[in-house]
């Protein structure tokens, strides 16, 4: 029994120490270095770049068209029964047809065949839509690294924004102890009632919960930002510095007019337009004819028995060119045309319902921006004045010039002023993070 407790204890110990090796901690991270990680290890950044690979893989698949195609064919047949020709009895004048049996029992061939395609539309434009594919998949993999990145850094202020606010609350749930703690002594005191020990044991409850709120939200944003640099829940990271620190007041950026056709979506969007009309022509070339070349080299012999030495084999070959021309096709063609149109038209309505889109978010970026920058201005005053109210409240509540609503009221709007000045330079960077996105600029 001594024996299995400590085979099992070693083991344990063991599962303890592989699990401490695997974990990966990450101490003073910074946004720079979280954006780098999430670019090198998030997921959808190698998807997208698979997709480039395949692209590329299309257009050597679409090039090989081109190319002559070569096949072997070797063909065996066992005659049960020998097919047969039927000769009329042209000099008898008895009307009879003569069933004449041909070939042996066994029948072999062997043959090559080859095909040249030379002119054949359908592959020219299959050439220029892959070439679009190309771009359109390096443009969807350039967007995914601008989606990350805009994504690790609203993410990594998230985590600013919820620590900072914790810690705010935890300096506010410290306030209220040490508030109570001085209420405990003037009521000993007789200095002040049982009402207003009360109201502060009532005070630092009340301000329990919003604590255990703001752990879990911030644990939840440190497991988003976990997510995104492709880290497990259990591995551990610490960011560095203050969402303050990430704020430069400076003047409201310049809208160019070419904005949005200069956005990934934009950009997305016209070259998925060029294939469109790209797969208007290649329906379309099914009206016109096709000419292929083609050539054929064949080896073939039969023989009654299987003495394989004394076979004779006859050696035949060919080449030619074929002409094809469609007369008609039960109106197969004509649809898929009227589809690749149709097809074509609601794209365009796709660009100008996402023009219309993306001017009111780039214009909402902008003006969150501005508001922001009012809001942060207004709060930073706030924030200082009622700091300075809150300590008034407490050195007049020691001396047992005021009440604990009093101290209760200031401390928490001194946490409301410290939270909605964070929040204001929260949303300012957001806003600034999302129109530089739209600029297809990259985040500093």
């Amino acid at each position: 029994m001594k024996k299995l407790v400590v085979s099992g204890l070693i083991l344990f110990l063991t599962i303890s120490i592989v699990t401490a090796k695997n974990k990966t901690i990450i101490r003073n991270l910074t946004l720079d270095k979280a954006i780098e990680i999430a670019l090198k290890e998030n997921s959808q950044v190698k998807i997208a770049l698979l997709d480039v690979n395949k692209s590329q893989s299309k257009l050597m698949e679409a090039y090989s068209s081109l190319f002559p195609s070569i096949s072997g064919e070797g063909t065996y047949i066992r005659n049960i029964k020998k097919p047969v020709f039927f000769l009329p009895d042209f000099f008898g004048g008895t009307g009879k047809i003569t069933p004449i049996e041909v070939g042996s029992k066994n029948s072999y061939v062997g043959a090559i065949k080859f095909g040249v395609p030379i002119f054949l539309g359908q592959i020219y434009t299959g050439i220029v839509m892959s070439h679009l594919g190309i771009e359109l998949s390096n443009l969807n993999y350039e967007e995914s690294l601008a989606q990350i990145r805009l994504n690790t850094t609203k993410a990594f202020f998230d985590v600013l924004l919820t620590k900072e606010s914790m810690n705010f609350i935890k300096e506010t749930y410290e306030n209220a102890q040490r508030n109570l703690d001085n209420a405990s002594k003037l009521h000993d005191a007789g200095l002040i009632s049982d009402f207003e020990l009360l109201s502060a044991q009532v005070e630092v409850e009340k301000i329990k919960p919003n604590l255990l709120q703001a752990e879990y939200t911030y644990q939840t944003a440190l497991n988003f930002l976990k997510a995104l640099l492709n880290l497990s829940v259990e591995d551990s990271i610490e960011v560095s510095g203050s969402i303050e620190t990430f704020f430069k007041l400076r003047t409201l950026p310049v809208i160019d007019q070419n904005l949005i056709d200069n956005t990934f979506t934009m950009k997305k969007l016209y070259l998925q337009k060029q294939i469109t009309e790209k797969n208007i022509m290649m329906q379309k070339w099914e009206y016109f004819p096709s000419l292929t070349a083609f050539g054929n080299y064949q080896v073939q012999t039969q023989a009654e028995n299987y003495n394989f030495n004394e076979y004779r084999w006859v050696k035949s070959a060919s080449v030619g060119l074929s002409l094809t021309i469609t007369i008609f096709n039960g109106f197969g063609t004509r649809s898929r045309v009227e589809q690749a149109k149709i097809q074509s038209k609601q794209l365009d309505e796709t660009i100008n319902y996402t023009k219309k889109q993306l001017d009111i978010g780039i214009q909402n970026a902008r003006n969150k921006m501005e508001t922001s920058l009012e809001k942060i201005e207004s709060q930073k005053l706030n924030k200082v004045k009622a700091r300075r109210n809150y300590q008034i409240a407490e050195l007049r509540y020691s001396e047992g010039l005021s009440t604990q609503l009093e101290v209760s009221n200031a401390n928490i709007n001194l946490l409301s002023a410290e939270l909605s000045y964070l929040q204001a330079i929260y949303e300012y960077l957001v806003a600034q993070a999302e129109l530089e996105f739209y600029s297809n600029k990259s985040i500093n």
